[in-house]
């Protein structure tokens, strides 16, 4: 045997033992590769995922702000049911204190009547003794309508008879002044 059969044979028996180390090697490989495709896959699935997560950090973010806008909106709106709560107890009050005066009123309005029915039955009784004074004073009104032109009629006769009398008294003072004015002339004369 010479040294290249031997190389040959021992190739050969390498080749026969290492055939099955390649077999393993190439389904390594093989497994290498289907791994690496796989960790390629779910890189780009954990890629994804981080992008989802981005995302959903995103929208839990908004989510958040949401709830804290909402968490606002909420308070506001308890203390508008305060407020309103607040007033419907002043409204409550109000409510009593008109229901109250309203009574209050309906009993003024009771005694109004009462009263307005005693003013009636006193404006009939003033209404018909109105009307027995009128009577009464037409009767008088007549009578001193006949005195007045008995009066009339005695003053228009004295004033008739004044007169008569005031053309003598005119007459007569006329004369004494006459008389007056020969004595003054006789007493001067006398004086002289």
């Amino acid at each position: 045997m010479s040294q290249a059969e031997l190389v040959q044979i021992m190739a050969e028996l390498l080749d026969q033992k290492l055939n099955p180390i390649h077999m393993r090697l190439d389904r390594i490989e093989g497994d290498v590769r289907t791994l690496q495709e796989g960790q390629a896959r779910l890189e780009g699935e954990i890629q994804a995922l981080k992008e989802g997560q981005a995302r959903l950090e995103g929208e839990v973010r908004l989510l958040q702000e949401g709830q804290a806008r909402l968490e606002q909106r909420l308070h506001r709106v308890e203390e508008d049911v305060r407020t309103l709560k607040a007033d419907m107890d002043m409204v409550k009050g109000d409510v009593q204190t008109l229901k109250a005066d309203m009574n209050m009123v309906k009993g003024d309005v009771q005694t109004l009547k009462e009263g307005q029915q005693r003013l009636e039955a006193k404006v009939e009784r003033v209404e018909e003794k109105v009307d027995n004074l009128t009577t009464e004073m037409r009767s008088h009104f007549r009578h001193i309508e006949n005195m007045l032109h008995k009066h009339q009629a005695a003053l228009d006769l004295a004033s008739r008879g004044f007169s008569t009398k005031q053309a003598s008294i005119d007459y007569l003072i006329k004369k004494v002044a006459e008389h007056d004015m020969e004595i003054f002339h006789l007493k001067h004369h006398l004086q002289l």
